[in-house]
């Protein structure tokens, strides 16, 4: 029997009569909604699928090696006795008709051949331009979701800024964060509570002889500028950071340098190193949490190894400071603890940390021991000790720390 063998046009007419059919049963519903979708979704899965896998020129051609028929390959063994010779007795009787038949099946696998290599080439562009729609596509819908991405982070990045400005202006107002703008003159109120300027040059004398040796120094908060002054006496070159512009100008009058500008602020502008002393007279207990431990972390690095850091602040360990001194000026936020201070230091790396106390009550104002020296004064005088440790501490101290 003759195979027919169907050329190209053959196939031109079953993928047309497809493309009619296939747009008959869309235009009479016969495809469920979404189908498409569910397609598309396939193809790209089946598509990932067989990227790894052989392509359609390779299975035709597995096909065509595949189909190799011959009398002398059909098999003449067997597994029992004297099979073997029976066969090859029978394929030369029948061998005529068994070569007929091969020639039969040869025709039919070459028409099969033939087909299969006419659908080759449109399949292979069908896999292509289908392989590029798709990944054009996917880079179309991934430009889209980055896009869309974007616009939600603004969008989100906006409505974080609307609801953090919302909050600021619904909570009360922080005294700590509310600007203090005074219609006196800071010098003027130095005077009237800390003393004159020669009461304060005395007082920090000895303090300014730690800083032999150690210079450059920057004075952070300098105030009316006596330790600037004692420095300039010592013939160490000194200079000056404040934020009030008069204490600025007055300072400046007086020869010293000095710069208007936090102290934080002018420590991060300087090279690491810069510096061989670091003082704060009166200053640590106008700072926020966050603002001391920065202080001492730029101190860690901005001054030199071998150089010092002087602090002086409030002592909290004596109550009569805050019957007295501490509430008296309206710009101090909180004490700063001994123990605390001494903690930072040393945890930012400073080879040693002193703690100097200074400025005790005066001697009139303490609890005074009673006459005698019998068991039951003992015991009075004893009590008065511990209460004046407790009441009448000393009120200032300082932290000498040395990089």
């Amino acid at each position: 029997m003759d195979a027919q063998q169907p050329g190209s046009s053959s196939v031109d007419e079953l993928v047309e009569q497809l493309r009619a059919r296939v747009e008959e049963r869309r235009r009479s519903g016969a495809y469920p909604p979404g189908l498409e979708h569910d397609l598309d979704a396939h193809y790209r899965h089946v598509a990932a699928l067989r990227s790894g896998g052989r392509s359609i020129r390779e299975r035709v051609d597995a096909v065509h090696d595949a189909a190799e028929f011959a009398a002398e390959n059909i098999a003449t063994s067997s597994r029992f006795r004297g099979g073997s010779l029976l066969h090859r007795l029978v394929a030369k009787t029948v061998a005529r008709q068994t070569q007929g038949v091969l020639s039969q099946v040869r025709s039919f696998a070459q028409a099969v051949q033939d087909v299969l290599e006419a659908m080759v080439e449109p399949l292979e562009l069908v896999d292509q331009t289908a392989g590029s729609a798709v990944s054009q596509q996917l880079e179309i819908l991934h430009a889209l979701i980055a896009s869309q991405q974007q616009a939600l982070n603004a969008q989100r990045a906006d409505l974080v800024e609307i609801i953090d400005r919302r909050v600021r202006e619904a909570r009360p107002t922080d005294v700590a964060e509310a600007p203090f703008e005074p219609w006196y003159e800071s010098e003027r109120f130095e005077a009237a509570f800390r003393g004159s300027r020669r009461e304060l040059l005395e007082r920090y004398r000895d303090l300014t002889q730690r800083f032999a040796g150690c210079e450059p120094v920057l004075d952070i908060g300098f105030g009316r500028g006596e330790l600037l002054q004692l420095l300039d006496e010592l013939g160490v070159a000194a200079k000056g950071v404040e934020t009030d512009p008069v204490l600025v100008k007055l300072a400046a009058e007086r020869g010293f340098d000095a710069v208007l500008d936090d102290g934080n602020t002018y420590l991060r502008t300087l090279e690491d190193g810069a510096l061989g002393g670091l003082a704060l007279i009166q200053v640590v207990e106008h700072l926020g949490a966050q603002e001391l431990v920065d202080l001492v972390a730029l101190a860690e690095r901005k001054v030199r190894p071998g150089g010092k850091v002087i602090i002086e602040t409030v002592n909290p360990q004596s109550l009569y400071v805050f019957a007295r001194s501490f509430y008296l000026d309206p710009t101090h936020l909180r004490p700063v603890h001994p123990s605390y201070l001494d903690f930072l230091f040393r945890e930012a790396g400073f080879s040693a940390v002193e703690i100097e106390w200074r400025n005790p009550p005066k001697r009139h104002e303490i609890l005074q021991e009673v006459p005698g020296d019998d068991e039951a004064a003992r015991r009075i005088n004893a009590n008065v000790a511990n209460l004046n440790a407790l009441l009448f501490a000393a009120q200032d101290y300082a932290i000498i720390a040395t990089r």
